[in-house]
């Protein structure tokens, strides 16, 4: 079939030609997910298979690993890829079928696998891959909202508890900070829409890459950062390199203003013999702590031989 795809496509002009290649792409995508799916099934089938869920990389985690290599992309990304893959073979079968003739977009193949996936009755399951894959060879274009929608009334003409169940999820969603006073640090957690989520994601990568490379911060210090820096409304995170020629060392404009109370001599104290140090906010902890207190001894507990002391900033 794929074969008959090119010869069509390639004699075609104009508009005809572009939707002709544009079904080849999406039956060689349907192909690509296909051949994701061998690879989980090899790994699954292999001989250590059982012995592997319990490792820290199991089978689900080497082949996104893999084929994440393979394209370049992350091994997340290349875990929806994988869901949405063994979704369609296990699933959705008579719809993967049409998506292996190009009949619709991986956009189009995954709305379905998402918005199914709440469908638990088997029966219902069957009736709605089979009534979706004969409304697909003649679907209209449609925006993102209007396609939920078209999908989901084959869900719920089946299987209306799926949909029902979906919507309680996204009523259910919040954002909880906890705070703790004596750390210092606050714990937040929460459950946010898909794309709000992923907008979030991509921003605080965005902020947390506008300081120099001499900033010792790890990039989870500098993601739980630039979650900061938009609360206070800042566009860019300060760098801390401490290179006094550095653009990205300038304070970061904020609204907020922190009042901090003490004693003079808690900042002025610079005795003799006395040692200042600063606390390990930045980069990675002391060796002291590269273990649970529980595993160390007495005299670890009390002495570290080999504190970790603060990294010379790495050159620009």
């Amino acid at each position: 079939m794929f074969d008959e795809l090119v010869a069509e496509a390639s004699p075609a002009r104009g508009g005809c030609a572009v939707g002709a290649w544009a079904r080849v792409e999406a039956a060689a995508c349907a192909r690509r997910l296909t051949a994701m799916v061998v690879i989980l099934d090899a790994r699954q089938s292999a001989d250590d298979s059982a012995s592997r869920e319990q490792w820290y990389l199991d089978n689900w985690a080497a082949v996104c690993a893999e084929i994440g290599a393979a394209q370049q992309i992350t091994p997340a990304a290349a875990s929806r890829q994988l869901l949405v893959a063994s979704s369609l073979r296990d699933r959705l079968p008579k719809v993967a079928a049409v998506f292996a003739d190009g009949g619709l977009t991986y956009q189009l193949a995954s709305a379905i696998v998402w918005r199914t996936a709440a469908i638990r009755d088997s029966d219902a399951l069957r009736a709605v891959d089979s009534e979706l894959s004969e409304a697909l060879t003649d679907w209209p274009a449609l925006s993102q909202q209007r396609t939920v929608d078209a999908i989901d009334v084959f869900v719920i003409r089946h299987d209306p508890h799926a949909v029902r169940r979906t919507q309680n999820k996204a009523r259910g969603r919040s954002v909880d900070i906890d705070i703790d006073d004596a750390s210092g640090v606050a714990t937040l957690w929460g459950e946010l829409f898909a794309h709000d989520a992923k907008a979030l994601n991509q921003r605080l990568d965005t902020l947390a890459g506008t300081v120099c490379g001499s900033d010792l911060r790890t990039i989870d210090q500098r993601r739980a950062d630039a979650l900061g820096a938009l609360a206070h409304g800042a566009d860019r995170l300060a760098c801390l390199c401490g290179q006094s020629e550095c653009e990205a060392a300038a304070p970061a404009p904020s609204s907020t203003v922190i009042y901090v109370v003490t004693h003079d001599d808690t900042i002025t104290d610079q005795s003799e013999g006395t040692e200042r140090q600063d606390a390990a906010l930045d980069g990675v902890q002391s060796r002291l702590f590269d273990r649970p207190v529980r595993e160390l001894t007495l005299a670890e507990a009390l002495h570290d031989a080999d504190p970790a002391s603060p990294r010379p900033p790495v050159p620009a």
